[in-house]
């Protein structure tokens, strides 16, 4: 069985991601779908984007759910990335779901991330923009907010969900020595790193001490918005709750249609595609670079892998369809 190649957040290391450009180029070389992220603006507009803050893709500091829609639709969400894509604008969730509908037969992969403030009424107005584009045959909606997918699948039963989880995190941990010795590969390389100055004395300076912070309190919030009124010892305690994703999806109160793993969990539990096939959910994993994470994957037949290379991974999978 080939697997679903799904661009994550669109071809985006070629085009600025989570934008129409990002999802067209996915298309154009090889993908079968794309993920996005949607989120919530202070006008409760409905926007793609990943991040609650907008410092690593705009010329400005902000939060997604202080702006409006009219004040991030001015700025550039394209020029960070390269040149040729100034003045990209940020999709709405209408724009991105009508360009999918246009281009024939893309999967999509639909992240919901959690509102700041709890709002109830975001997965109605998610459920709505997902009725209006009449695509739901060729979409799953997924989050790491499992209550967010049981409100969705209560409002819209034909729906299909996905379970994000983190899974084993453990297992991202582990110095490469210790999976060679295993017989493994991690799938990264030293170049998969993002290439931040080094710090010293000469270089904390108050922009490198601001953008950690930045960053730091964006992750924070985004754990806070997943898990509400909750400690962090509470969140650690959710996620430990998911590092078995077969034992944790049994124990939610409705059936999700995928689980959707961070991928060294494989390694782990090698076994975990076939248990959750036999309890007829499907299996994705993200995110997944390397030649040699897919050839390690490709032998477990997950049924989709999430990439920022959809046309690597489809070269690869083609090389070992080849092989059999």
């Amino acid at each position: 069985m080939t697997p679903e190649i799904i661009a994550h957040r669109g071809a985006s290391y070629l085009a600025p991601e989570n934008t129409l450009s990002a999802f067209r180029k996915a298309m154009e070389i090889g993908a079968d779908g794309v993920e996005m992220d949607v989120q919530q603006t202070s006008d409760k507009k409905l926007v793609i984007h990943h991040d609650f803050v907008i410092d690593w893709h705009t010329d400005m500091r902000g939060q997604i759910y202080d702006m409006t829609e009219g004040e991030l639709k001015a700025l550039d969400f394209g020029s960070w990335k390269d040149v040729n894509y100034r003045n990209e604008r940020i999709a709405t969730l209408q724009e991105a779901l009508a360009l999918c509908r246009e281009m024939e037969g893309t999967i999509v992969q639909l992240e919901m991330k959690a509102t700041i403030d709890d709002d109830p009424d975001f997965v109605p107005r998610v459920i709505e923009e997902v009725r209006a584009a009449n695509i739901t045959d060729r979409l799953v909606v997924i989050s790491f907010n499992h209550d967010l997918l049981r409100q969705a699948k209560q409002l819209m039963p034909e729906l299909k969900v996905g379970v994000l989880v983190y899974g084993a995190l453990e297992t991202m941990a582990l110095p490469t020595s210790t999976w060679e010795m295993l017989g493994l590969q991690n799938g990264l390389e030293e170049d998969d790193f993002p290439q931040l100055p080094p710090l010293s004395v000469e270089n904390v300076d108050d922009e490198n001490c601001s953008w950690a912070l930045r960053w730091m309190g964006n992750q924070i919030s985004m754990l806070q918005a997943n898990f509400p009124g909750k400690s962090l010892v509470e969140v650690a305690q959710r996620l430990l709750e998911q590092r078995d994703p077969v034992k944790y999806v049994q124990t939610l109160d409705f059936k999700p249609d995928w689980v959707s793993c961070e991928y060294h969990t494989a390694y782990q539990q090698p076994s975990m595609v076939q248990k959750l096939h036999d309890l007829g959910i499907k299996a994705a994993y993200w995110t997944v670079d390397g030649e040699q994470a897919v050839k390690d994957l490709w032998p477990l037949q997950p049924d989709a892998i999430v990439t920022n290379r959809p046309d690597r991974v489809r070269e690869w999978i083609s090389e070992l369809e080849m092989t059999e």
